[in-house]
């Protein structure tokens, strides 16, 4: 690992295997220590995401499960205030970030933007569709979650929002890419997703847990605007 390491700080191009190993590494690196992980992730998640559009979190639930967490409860979205009293309007799993918010002003400002578009998208047709009931499935091409640089990292970051019971890539364009990632409604239930890394762009689909086009739509909008900000 350490030789890998230093690819990373030298900014040089891992093989695909070494790519997987790493993933590897920072899969049991998080379930094993928090402290490690942390120190980790502000050596090497800048050089991850701009290198090879690969998002690690800093912790194991933050901004996603945040609005994941805001969407299904609605009414908070206009009560979120940059105070202590606000840790207690959510859950505990989720105070670990909230606490590192109030100590960012420049990320809690984002989320309070993220916040206020998700409330005006979802103003007049609020539903979702419920929350599945155990973890969402995660299918790709050839069964290789490591094939497609980063698309591990952003299927678990989508994976995050509950009403997704299922993602599965189908496609990619081996020359050029997509002009703009984003996720368009194919179906009542399902949703179609491009991803792009540093090479090419993959196209994917979103499978939901209810077949209800008004609930599509709002994932749709929902999803857009915090990945996306549109």
């Amino acid at each position: 690992m350490r030789a890998i390491l230093r690819k990373l700080d030298g900014r040089k191009i891992l093989s695909e295997s070494e790519y997987q190993d790493l993933l590897q590494y920072i899969d049991a690196l998080c379930e094993s220590s928090m402290e490690s992980y942390r120190l980790f992730y502000n050596r090497y998640s800048a050089i991850l995401w701009q290198d090879y559009a690969v998002y690690i979190p800093k912790f194991k639930q933050e901004m996603d499960d945040l609005l994941n967490y805001l969407l299904y409860h609605p009414e908070l979205l206009s009560q979120i205030h940059r105070t202590a009293n606000c840790l207690e309007l959510f859950p505990p799993d989720l105070h670990p970030y909230l606490s590192y918010l109030l100590e960012q002003e420049q990320d809690w400002a984002l989320i309070k933007r993220i916040s206020r578009s998700l409330s005006r998208a979802l103003s007049k047709r609020p539903q979702l569709p419920s929350a599945r009931k155990g973890p969402a499935v995660l299918k790709y091409e050839r069964g290789n979650p490591y094939k497609e640089i980063g698309l591990k990292s952003h299927f678990e970051r989508l994976a995050r929002y509950e009403f997704i019971t299922r993602l599965q890539s189908y496609r990619y364009l081996q020359r050029g890419k997509a002009s703009q990632d984003q996720i368009r409604v194919l179906d009542a239930d399902k949703l179609g997703g491009i991803y792009t890394n540093k090479d090419k762009s993959i196209y994917y689909y979103i499978f939901l847990s209810e077949n209800d086009m008004i609930k599509a739509e709002n994932v749709c909008l929902a999803l857009n605007t915090a990945l996306y900000g549109f």
